[in-house]
């Protein structure tokens, strides 16, 4: 059965930016379909990169403008996806980086859909968001992964998220590393493999 793994990357970035990670995921490549496409608009403060909304502020309010937003990009992302690959959503595991770790998080919460798994890797929500979703009766499982270093997405959004999903009865881990910033180490790495070795 064919596999997909759509990459969402961070603010700023672009597709290029995630894909090189298929290199270090135990996935048949042969039965694997990696995608990692381009946010839908221009990053207002990288000229070579993308965002998924905007972030001038980095306030509570602008984050969720810019989720409800973003929320319609990414659908349409995966109805193509979904068509183009004839697959289900049960096919699909989306990994996310910071601002696209927020939107996944986000879109899966509240579509009812059942994605074989939402992966968030450095950028949580933060609970004045969570606490306001109408979430669906999903049964996704979520990783959560973030470094206690990072200084741009605070690691406890992760705590937070993990302990809002645990509340819910969603299938959740979480997984802190002491010695990383905002990145992807190899420790997450490790655990988005474990995490796949049962995907039949």
């Amino acid at each position: 059965m064919k596999k997909i793994v759509l990459f969402l990357h961070g603010y700023g970035s672009n597709g290029n930016d995630l894909i090189s990670l298929k290199d270090y995921i135990s996935l048949e490549k042969e039965e694997t379909e990696f995608i990692s496409p381009n946010a839908p608009e221009p990053c207002e403060f990288n000229y070579f990169g993308y965002q998924w909304f905007p972030l001038k502020e980095r306030s509570i309010e602008e984050l969720k403008e810019g989720l409800k937003t973003a929320f319609f990009h990414l659908e349409k992302i995966i109805e193509n996806i979904i068509h183009e690959h004839s697959v289900d959503e049960t096919q699909i595991s989306i990994i996310g980086f910071s601002q696209g770790s927020m939107l996944a998080t986000y879109y899966a919460l509240q579509k009812n859909l059942n994605f074989h798994s939402i992966i968030s890797l450095s950028g949580s929500l933060p609970k004045e968001i969570l606490n306001d979703l109408k979430i669906s009766e999903i049964k996704s499982s979520f990783l959560i992964f973030h470094g206690k270093m990072d200084d741009v997405v605070p690691f406890n959004r992760a705590v937070e998220t993990n302990s809002f999903l645990e509340s819910k009865k969603f299938s959740s881990k979480l997984v802190l590393d002491d010695n990383c910033a905002h990145s992807i180490s190899p420790i997450a790495l490790d655990e988005i493999n474990k995490l796949y070795e049962h995907w039949n």
